[in-house]
């Protein structure tokens, strides 16, 4: 009884009706958040810096080519020091093109915050990846440990010291042949910053997967952390990247588990 009455309600809905009305409130759902990013990005343009017009939802990305930093920057000649870019369907940027107006910016409170870059979301460690008054306090506390503990003096100074005189030694060897020494650069980098972490240098021949586990890090950190990286600006991109694994989120993510697990 129970079963033919389950199969006279079934038959009474129809279901034509139904797959109508959701798609109905599917497509309004859509339009309501089309036309809302529609009114951000024309309230932006309306208010904002001068800049690009761009276009609605996307914005400016399209446009900014291979090298955005370029982009933005000869957009000084038509717009001024400070222009406003539309990255997006989340971010309204505001670019700075003049030393001095950087210098004066970043010093107000008001910049302490950040668009979130996809590598804070991977595991990433420490206090780098934060942002506004949690960025500030932990900064500070971190500062003053470190003076304490002899930052700048003592045994930290030599190992800063030694490290700097390598560096030295093997930009001689390039013999004042052009060369990219932007590797060379973040090895140093990264040497110093382990030496002060445990306190001495690794060894080059018995602890050369340690350092290149320093290397890979600090790679996947430059990659990741980039203002203008699409996946940065676009959160469902980023999101798409980690399920599915693509554009080497599942090896930077690996990276910077292994990576945490040695400094602890």
């Amino acid at each position: 009884m129970e079963f033919e009455a389950i199969q006279k309600y079934f038959k009474t809905i129809d279901f034509g009706s139904v797959t109508n009305g959701l798609l109905f409130t599917i497509g309004s759902l859509i339009f309501v958040k089309l036309l809302q990013k529609l009114i951000q990005w024309f309230n932006f343009v309306r208010k904002g810096p001068p800049g690009p017009v761009g276009l609605p939802i996307v914005g400016s990305l399209p446009f900014l080519g291979k090298e955005p930093c370029k982009t933005l920057r000869n957009m000084k000649d038509k717009y001024g020091d400070i222009i406003s870019v539309y990255l997006g369907p989340k971010y309204a940027a505001v670019v700075l093109n003049e030393y001095s107006v950087m210098k004066e910016v970043l010093n107000h409170p008001y910049a302490l915050d950040r668009a979130k870059e996809q590598f804070s979301s991977l595991g990433s460690l420490g206090f780098g990846t934060e942002n506004g008054e949690k960025w500030q306090e932990q900064r500070k506390f971190v500062l003053s440990a470190a003076r304490n503990l002899g930052l700048g003096k003592g045994p930290w100074q030599t190992l800063l010291t030694d490290e700097a005189s390598n560096l030295v030694e093997d930009v001689r060897k390039f013999k004042g042949q052009p060369k990219n020494i932007a590797p060379l650069l973040i090895s140093s980098l990264n040497a110093g910053i382990i030496s002060l972490l445990i306190g001495r240098r690794l060894n080059k021949d018995e602890e050369a997967n340690k350092i290149k586990l320093c290397y890979d890090y600090a790679d996947v950190a430059f990659k990741y952390c980039g203002p203008a990286d699409p996946v940065s600006l676009i959160p469902g991109l980023r999101k798409l990247c980690e399920v599915f694994k693509i554009g080497g989120v599942d090896h930077a993510a690996k990276t910077i588990r292994t990576f945490t697990s040695f400094v602890r």
